[in-house]
């Protein structure tokens, strides 16, 4: 594949930023980017195989995280109740790793994931007590790998997150799934 170098070093310095923090012609070179990549980018057995198994990886993370989230969220309950807190947020953060290519283009990314995003595979899991494994192929019959159920996560990566190519994606290497809380505590003031 041949990649142009000043258009992946500006690629890997705007992803690193929140959508809401890139400027305009950040966003266009993202997308510049992006087609360049997609044009050259073919699926292989060996591409295929490795997106599968990000999937399952995803999966299995999402399971753990599913019944971590769950005692947080029930302790956390639980301090409200006891006034300890006055209120509470819970966000998982995902963030993908690449230990390779991103860094041969951009030195700072080394030790740094790549790309990060908020997922909120939480929200498909509401009100449930046991991790649900329903897929989430988003237009079954369009959707890439149909022969797989795919986890949220995964198909938040390749559905939401606009930024990144089938390259990209084939490129993680390494997941890391983060619950933050965030404890309130607040008072009014007459």
């Amino acid at each position: 594949m041949k990649i142009d170098k000043e258009l992946e070093i500006d690629f890997i310095r705007a992803i690193q930023k929140s959508n809401s923090e890139r400027t305009y012609r950040e966003g266009g070179r993202i997308h510049k980017r992006c087609k360049n990549i997609e044009s050259q980018f073919r699926f292989t057995p060996k591409v295929n195989e490795k997106i599968v198994l990000l999937n399952e990886k995803l999966k299995q993370e999402e399971k753990r995280v599913f019944y971590q989230y769950r005692l947080i969220e029930k302790q956390s309950n639980l301090m409200v109740v006891n006034k300890e807190i006055d209120d509470f947020n819970i966000t998982v953060v995902l963030s993908y790793w690449n230990e390779k290519h991103y860094k041969k283009y951009e030195p700072s990314i080394e030790g740094n994931p790549f790309f990060e995003t908020v997922n909120n595979f939480m929200d498909m899991q509401r009100g449930e007590i046991e991790y649900n494994q329903e897929p989430h192929n988003e237009h079954h019959d369009k959707a890439p790998f149909p022969e797989i159920n795919h986890c949220y996560s995964f198909h938040n990566l390749y559905d939401h997150c606009h930024e990144l190519t089938w390259f990209d994606i084939y490129n993680i290497d390494e997941v890391w799934m983060e619950i933050k809380v965030d404890y309130q505590f607040f008072r009014k003031i007459k």
